[in-house]
């Protein structure tokens, strides 16, 4: 069943998006909220002119998956993280080199050596992106020092929570 949000709903959505600063990104977008039978609540994102086809009958798919609602909280998705990743600017991130790109891929925690450039004001346990040299998403890590020490030689200093490869490994699962 696809159905439009609620206000509570589309609240809590609308402050992640503010925290990770992209609340003007969604100046022309509808959430859509798609309700499985077990109780699922999966969350897309579409464009204000296709509003109207999404509550059609046979609709049953549509728009930009960025999360889902569990408990009342948002928890973001792999393309939220892109949107962030592209159009703000109010993030913590860091860049990794070539091969920390490749082992980021497979779910590989980043070693503070391979980092190239990392954001002012990261803290410990702090949640940032993981960005390649072309300023790419290849996942969502958590900081295990502060900015000062995230570049010691022969630690890992970032623990890859989520990475962009977990869909091509999922779909493995699935055959």
């Amino acid at each position: 069943m696809i159905r439009e949000l609620t206000r509570e709903e589309t609240t809590s959505i609308r402050r992640e998006f503010n925290k990770w600063g992209i609340f003007k990104y969604l100046i022309d977008k509808v959430f859509v909220l798609r309700e499985s039978e077990d109780n699922i609540k999966s969350i897309f994102l579409i464009p204000f002119n296709l509003k109207k086809l999404m509550f059609y009958p046979c609709s049953c798919y549509g728009g930009l998956y960025i999360g889902n609602i569990q408990k009342k909280k948002f928890i973001p998705s792999i393309p939220f993280f892109d949107i962030v990743a592209k159009h703000s600017n109010n993030f913590l991130y860091v860049i990794v080199d070539h091969n920390s790109e490749k082992l980021t891929l497979y779910g590989r925690d980043i070693f503070g050596s391979s980092i190239l450039y990392a954001s002012e004001n990261i803290e410990e346990n702090s949640l940032l992106l993981i960005l390649n040299k072309s300023k790419e998403l290849l996942g969502i890590g958590r900081a295990r020092f502060h900015t000062t020490k995230i570049m010691q030689k022969g630690k890992v200093t970032i623990n890859t929570l989520l990475d962009i490869g977990t869909y091509l490994r999922s779909e493995n699962l699935l055959k």
